[in-house]
């Protein structure tokens, strides 16, 4: 490698595996994180009302709050980590010259995943939006 030529700080994704950006399951993986946070937001909020669990307070928030918080914040950076991962996965698939048809293939793929990505984000915003908004089991 010549002085020259810019270094990538960053290794090329993994382009094998089951959450490939370059594979079905992982073009469905960041909308099935977003409907895993609904389900899990929605019946732990359901668990606490009808338990009557939803009184202790924690900093001044109910503590269904921190969950759904720190719930939204995992989502947040699983949804983050497939996103980027795709968007790198897309820049090596342009770098491709050997196959032109799989390298068009796997662009459109890996674009699919980092639009799904950004698209799971708003969707857990608006999962998580009125939680926090309303009061918990009124």
């Amino acid at each position: 490698m010549s002085k020259d030529t810019p270094r990538d700080p960053l290794p090329p994704p993994r382009t094998h595996g089951p959450l490939s950006p370059y594979r079905l399951t992982g073009i469905a993986a960041p909308m099935v994180v977003w409907a895993l946070h609904l389900v899990v937001v929605y019946s732990l909020q359901g668990v606490t009302c009808g338990e009557d669990l939803a009184n202790p307070r924690l900093a001044g928030l109910h503590t269904l709050t921190w969950w759904v918080l720190a719930l939204t914040a995992a989502a947040f950076a699983a949804l983050a980590w497939m996103g980027v991962r795709a968007l790198r996965a897309r820049r090596v698939s342009e770098d491709d010259r050997s196959s032109p048809l799989l390298a068009s293939r796997r662009r459109f793929a890996a674009t699919l995943t980092a639009l799904l990505s950004a698209l799971s984000v708003v969707a857990v915003l608006f999962t998580t939006i009125p939680v926090l908004l309303l009061p918990g089991c009124a």
